[in-house]
């Protein structure tokens, strides 16, 4: 299970990497702010209040980061509940049509707007994402019963 206390051994362990890799800064901030981001989704937004143990150890969430050549990609996996497959995926899929341009004006016309939800987010995580990635974000939804699904995304930081 994602704690905090394994989401700060998690980050510290990634700055660390990033810092004696001497990956570029600009890249460095981007990876750590996504990995923050993607974290903060899987700890506040994973619905797992009613879960049984077996789907959990079958349905881990999901954190890796590769280095591929000089690119870095992030997937994530947790999950949801079935009411909320459909919002995630009408925003990914609206994100995933606007340029870089639009997602900057999306970004600040949300942060103005923003209400604290009771999970304790303000709704930009995903903006946040496609704003920081400049590439479309690869997502999937798995069902695996009636009442839960399996999500999954991919984030790609180019050089």
């Amino acid at each position: 299970m994602i704690n905090l206390e394994v989401i700060d051994d998690i980050l510290l362990k990634l700055k660390n990497y990033l810092q004696e890799k001497q990956i570029e800064l600009v890249i460095r901030k981007r990876v750590y702010t996504l990995a923050v981001e993607c974290l903060d989704n899987i700890y506040k937004h994973a619905d797992h209040t009613n879960h049984i143990s077996e789907i959990i150890s079958e349905y881990p969430p999901r954190f890796i980061i590769e280095k591929i050549y000089d690119d870095f990609q992030i997937n994530t996996g947790n999950i949801i509940l079935d009411i909320n497959k459909v919002k995630i995926n009408d925003k990914l899929e609206n994100l995933n049509k606007l340029t870089l341009d639009d997602i900057t004006i999306l970004y600040k016309k949300s942060l103005t707007n923003a209400e604290i939800s009771d999970k304790g987010g303000a709704g930009l995580g995903l903006i946040v994402m496609a704003k920081i990635t400049t590439q479309k974000i690869k997502y999937d939804f798995q069902k695996i019963n009636d009442k839960f699904f399996y999500f999954a995304m991919q984030l790609t930081i180019k050089k």
